[in-house]
């Protein structure tokens, strides 16, 4: 069976999700004294969010259509880039007030002291089946034991694709160091994986089910199940800086991602419907389209996870305390 293009845009927006997750900044911070929920006015109403073409970007353009910012006081206006990093410059000088990026790059840049990060809103976590470790029918890889000696494609070496799944791996008695993981394109995952320079594939969806229906591929491995289960991907960040001078406006927004991501978890239209706003998938696909989770709370024990990993993997250079870097949650 070949793509049709639905299936095609939300390859592209997959890729777009990934790809964007592979870019961002953090930094050092020290703790600063939490916003109330019920003070008075706030510091900024207007500000402007660097945004990512990506399914997991999706609380802030559901909190814009469902009227969640103006019951907050706030104006909040989109800036799409193509990846994190063109925000980060913007971020420094001031152009915009927040970004939305992903952990594990936010980590490596605050362990290098790059910038000086405040978590303002958890983003998305990994969800069940929206990842797969795949073999082809006829490939000798019929368990998750063995992928030992065999190479993986990712998207970006070193992120959070390798991160989650060797917890999983360990987690299943594969040893990590024997698994090889090559950088590879989206649009060339089928051409390696077919010509046999990966041995199993690394693939989202809707590329699990295409993979499934017109190549007969199979499952070997869920890279978001067990230690890696609901692993967070993404986050709406700012400076510290920022967040000191504007921390009733902070928790405005934070209040409003969270309840945008409360609606989106029992009506999965609220997502479909904007989708194609800001990525190129269309509404047939977005119908369709498995979601990552959307976080309607911040759990700092939850994200901790990542920064221990990554400290595992020798990634930083030093432990991260994550709660430092987390706002206090305001909403109910």
């Amino acid at each position: 069976m070949r793509l049709g293009r639905p299936a095609r845009a939300a390859i592209i927006g997959l890729a777009l999700t990934l790809g964007a997750v592979a870019c961002s900044t953090g930094g050092s911070t020290t703790p600063s004294a939490a916003p109330s929920a019920s003070a008075g006015g706030l510091e900024k109403t207007k500000i402007k969010v660097a945004t990512l073409p990506a399914i997991d970007s999706a609380a802030i353009y559901v909190a814009i259509d469902q009227k969640l910012f103006e019951k907050e006081g706030l104006e909040v206006t989109p800036q799409v880039v193509q990846a994190a990093p063109e925000a980060i410059p913007m971020l420094v000088k001031g152009e915009i007030d927040a970004m939305f990026g992903n952990y594990v790059s936010m980590f490596q840049a605050h362990d290098k002291q790059a910038l000086k990060l405040r978590i303002l809103a958890e983003g998305s976590r990994a969800a069940p089946d929206s990842l797969s470790i795949m073999a082809l029918p006829n490939s000798p890889i019929k368990t998750a034991k063995d992928l030992e000696g065999k190479t993986i494609n990712v998207n970006v070496l070193h992120n959070f694709q390798e991160l989650a799944l060797t917890q999983v791996l360990k987690a299943n008695n594969v040893d990590p160091a024997k698994i090889k993981y090559v950088q590879v394109t989206f649009q060339n995952i089928m051409p390696s994986w077919k010509g046999g320079q990966i041995d199993a594939a690394y693939l989202g969806e809707p590329m699990v089910t295409a993979a499934t229906s017109s190549m007969g591929a199979r499952k070997i491995l869920d890279p978001a199940s067990g230690p890696a289960a609901e692993f967070p991907i993404s986050g709406y960040v700012s400076t510290q800086d920022w967040y000191d001078k504007n921390p009733k406006t902070a928790a405005a927004f934070q209040r409003a991602i969270h309840n945008a991501a409360k609606l989106m978890e029992n009506n999965r239209e609220v997502v479909a419907k904007v989708l194609p706003n800001f990525t190129q998938i269309d509404a047939a696909t977005a119908a369709t389209v498995t979601f990552p989770y959307f976080s309607s709370n911040d759990n700092p024990v939850r994200l901790q996870r990542v920064a221990d990993w990554m400290l595992e993997a020798k990634w930083l250079t030093k432990a991260i305390d994550v709660k430092s870097l987390m706002s206090a949650t305001t909403s109910g």
